[in-house]
């Protein structure tokens, strides 16, 4: 944003009164977040704070069950127009969908536990913090998005190898990989080339032999949003960067739903700005959840 109102914005869990911090890219290397003033608390009962035990123990656990998840979480990528609908809509929606009395006992049983059944979105961003997050769940939370294969996080999700590029059976998929930290992106006016941290690895020489790219065809975006992109690319390597300083398994990662290309399968296309984010993370794969080859 260009310009940040330090006074609009209140906690999503208990509406006491926060404040952003570090949003200024020019000044502030940290990722943005948001503070509580001096000596002020949340409200008895918010549960922002148990939001962060959860995903704390998430990266140990899994936290989900078979009755639903203990937070809300996104589940399908909408691609219409329309308003998707929040997490409270779609919970009235999974709660009174069926028509049996057993189905709305079974809902009723599930809200009182503060379980949650998905909700729509409209970009990748919620659907790759989630994946972050609980890496023990990605197996069992279910994830729809049109035209991709897959029915939760670990089908969707998929990882591009450290290996000789080769044709997936399925070329459209949610792609993800580490940003290259020396290589800065290759801009035109039809679009921007990625050098992925990805492609065949030589273990001898202990570097790479070949890499992977990916192609944003951005011709009928704006000038803003094709900026964006470009701010959001490097704020995540600045980012990674120095995290790694603490945490050597911090990366700047790019997920995007794209294609591979028919002729070369080292390269990937994607077009819609809402099927690209970059964010600065440590991933894990308790379960060796890694794309197919």
């Amino acid at each position: 944003m260009d310009v940040v109102d330090k006074d609009a914005y209140v906690c999503r869990g208990c509406a006491t009164k926060v404040w952003p911090a570090s949003y200024d890219a020019a000044l502030n290397k940290r990722h943005p977040y948001f503070a509580l003033g001096k000596g002020e608390h949340h409200a008895p009962g918010c549960d922002v704070d148990g939001d962060h035990t959860l995903v704390s123990r998430g990266q140990r656990e899994r936290v989900g069950a078979s009755d639903g998840f203990p937070m809300p979480f996104p589940s399908r990528l909408s691609l219409s127009d329309g308003q998707a609908p929040g997490p409270a809509a779609a919970a009235a929606v999974a709660a009174f969908g069926s028509a049996t009395l057993a189905a709305v006992h079974a809902a009723a049983r599930a809200a009182a536990k503060r379980q949650y059944h998905g909700h729509t979105v409209k970009t990748i961003r919620p659907l790759c913090r989630t994946c972050i997050n609980f890496p023990n769940d990605r197996a069992f939370l279910p994830l729809e998005i049109p035209g991709v294969w897959g029915s939760t996080y670990a089908q969707l999700f998929w990882l591009i190898p450290n290996k000789k590029p080769a044709f997936f059976k399925n070329p459209r998929h949610l792609f993800y990989a580490p940003l290259r930290w020396k290589d800065l992106p290759v801009i035109s006016e039809t679009h921007c080339e990625l050098t992925l941290g990805a492609g065949q690895w030589d273990s001898a020489a202990r570097g790479y032999l070949s890499l992977c790219r990916l192609r944003v065809d951005w011709s009928g975006w704006s000038d803003l949003r094709r900026r964006t992109l470009q701010h959001e690319i490097h704020a995540a390597r600045t980012e990674a960067l120095e995290l790694a300083r603490r945490d050597s398994g911090m990366k700047g990662w790019i997920f995007f739903v794209g294609t591979q290309d028919r002729l070369d399968p080292g390269l990937f296309h994607v077009d819609d700005a809402r099927f690209i984010c970059c964010l600065a993370a440590r991933m894990a794969w308790p379960d060796r959840q890694l794309a197919p080859a």
